[in-house]
């Protein structure tokens, strides 16, 4: 991974506001200057802040108007979340393989993994987002760089009806955990965001993995199992000690919640997939 050069890069305007975003102390005029240097950028913040997720009865047109709007946390996840769907693409078309599909996948996540924060209080809602965007970022880095070892992994998957995670075990394959993790250290993402994309399958976490790694395990087999994958199922009994209670009494609730989320997991698929 270190030797590869044509790892995908973050824009420098996303990678400048996302340090600045960290701290809350950051002038919002700095946070301006710098975001109209991409242009294109402040137009999908401000069709975000105008758009059916904030419901706003005002059009709103000024991008500092739209900062104080959405506060620092939503520009951040908005920010990464416009700038990862950009950096990663495919270099060439893989049979059994679909890039939309890839991020409706992972905007789903997103969504359900905010709404378990949101609900559960373990991590703050924004974050949460954000790490179940990028949860699957490896992937995308595997296809294009080892194609042949991506290759094989779908082949089992097929072949033995398990999950993706569980193919690469398999064959004793580097993980896109640790793929995706390394690519979040070379964007410079939150050491949260890091630790998140490489724990979240594990069913034991270390002391250091944050409480949204969970989160995104769990919100990731529940978009897996809504979109009707094969090889995923969620025993509470394996889930982090830190999450599992709290999960275990959402879940008993999961019918009161769950027909609304489903319904924002669609208009944010539809909004996203846009541009």
């Amino acid at each position: 991974m270190e030797a590869l050069t044509n790892l995908p890069t973050l824009p420098t305007v996303a990678m400048e506001i996302n340090r600045m975003l960290q701290d809350i102390e950051t002038p919002i005029e700095r946070l301006v200057t710098v975001l109209e240097r991409d242009p294109s950028m402040v137009l999908r913040i401000l069709r975000l802040v105008n758009s059916s997720f904030f419901g706003l009865k005002n059009r709103v047109s000024s991008l500092r108007h739209a900062i104080t709007l959405l506060g620092y946390g939503t520009v951040q996840s908005a920010v990464v979340t416009i700038s990862v769907i950009d950096a990663l693409t495919l270099k060439n078309a893989f049979k059994g393989f679909d890039i939309t599909t890839f991020w409706s996948h992972a905007i789903g996540v997103a969504v359900m993994c905010r709404h378990l924060a949101d609900r559960t209080r373990l991590a703050l809602a924004e974050e949460a987002f954000t790490a179940g965007l990028v949860h699957d970022i490896g992937k995308v880095v595997l296809i294009n760089s080892f194609p042949d070892r991506f290759s094989a992994i779908l082949e089992r998957i097929q072949t033995d009806r398990i999950t993706f995670f569980a193919a690469e075990q398999a064959l004793d394959s580097w993980p896109h955990t640790r793929i995706g993790s390394h690519l979040a250290k070379r964007w410079m993402l939150p050491e949260m965001l890091e630790k998140s994309i490489q724990g979240h399958h594990h069913a034991v976490h270390r002391a250091d993995t944050p409480p949204v790694a969970g989160l995104v395990r769990v919100a990731d087999i529940l978009v897996n199992l809504m979109e009707g994958r094969v090889g995923y199922q969620l025993d509470t009994d394996t889930l982090p000690p830190a999450i599992k209670a709290p999960m275990v009494a959402l879940l008993k609730d999961s019918a009161a919640w769950f027909p609304a989320l489903r319904s924002e997991i669609d208009h944010a698929t539809q909004f996203f997939k846009q541009g």
